[in-house]
């Protein structure tokens, strides 16, 4: 007979700008339904939400979360209008936008400035320039990490971190190299995995703006990519929600993003194990809302 333990719980948060609403409404339904995580990893969007919740992964918080997301504009990210990113490419910048807006949303939202001094460890993913692979980071200068994982090539500026060699490398959206993460949560040692996506699902090519068309070709990257191979005994459960055809920088959907969310978790919290047996192998379970 397999003996029972209490789970490890880790949630894994993808990319997916204004759809990362569906995100938190999924984390409130878990949240309310007693699953709260050891760890949390994220990237770009994923990484803010993990980031937030992960000061104090409680109802107060998630729930807190949701009504900051609904009181977001697209100018609250995305600052400025079309000749103001105009101006932005005639004196060549590496951008589009300026990362003052999310800069200060992160000042305002997360209240510390490390990443390690969250209540529960949050593991944030970046894409550094000269490498092939994703860097998972436990800790370091929170506001930076956020910004560099957020740091949709083109879009937003690149960031430079410094390591604790004292090294300086450039780094952009941890989505380039893992747009969901779920690589990243090996040492955390779950013995069930919620992957939080948020991504694009594949639409006919008919996106307009430059994010738009960036966040799409992320997307493709990510799904042609093989699972990870989590090791024996872990649950992984894979929930997304439909796409409402909305923009990627379209934040006048989110109390329906919200709502996708808790619906496509409740599917889920449902028929779920409230345990996790030793020795089993691993299984992939996908969630979607109808």
């Amino acid at each position: 007979m397999n003996e029972k333990r209490t789970p490890r719980d880790v949630f894994v948060l993808s990319g997916g700008a204004a759809r990362g609403a569906v995100q938190v409404g999924m984390m409130q339904t878990l949240i309310e339904a007693g699953i709260k995580p050891v760890g949390l990893v994220g990237t770009s969007v994923g990484a803010l939400n993990a980031a937030f919740v992960g000061w104090h992964p409680d109802n107060d918080r998630v729930h807190d979360l949701a009504e900051r997301w609904l009181r977001l504009t697209t100018r609250d990210i995305f600052p400025g209008g079309n000749w103001t990113r105009l101006a932005h490419l005639a004196q060549r910048h590496a951008y589009l936008f300026s990362s003052d807006a999310l800069r200060s949303l992160v000042r305002a939202w997360i209240p510390t400035t490390r990443l390690e001094d969250l209540g529960t460890p949050v593991r944030v993913t970046t894409t550094p320039l000269a490498s092939s692979a994703a860097c998972y980071h436990d800790e370091g200068p929170i506001e930076q990490l956020l910004l560099a994982s957020a740091a949709v090539p083109g879009v937003f500026a690149p960031v430079v971190l410094t390591d604790d060699q004292g090294r300086r490398t450039t780094h952009v959206d941890g989505g380039v190299a893992d747009l969901v993460p779920v690589a990243g949560v090996k040492d955390f040692n779950p013995t069930r995995v919620f992957v939080l996506d948020a991504t694009v699902p594949a639409r006919l090519p008919h996106a307009r703006t430059p994010i738009e068309i960036v966040v799409a070709s992320l997307g493709v990257a990510m799904r042609v990519r093989p699972a990870p191979d989590l090791g024996e005994g872990v649950e992984v459960h894979h929930l997304t929600a439909p796409d409402l055809g909305t923009g990627m920088t379209d934040f006048s959907r989110t109390a329906d993003h919200l709502a996708l969310g808790r619906r496509v978790a409740a599917a889920l919290v449902d028929g779920l194990d409230d345990t996790a047996a030793p020795g089993r192998r691993p299984r992939w379970r996908f969630g979607r809302a109808a």
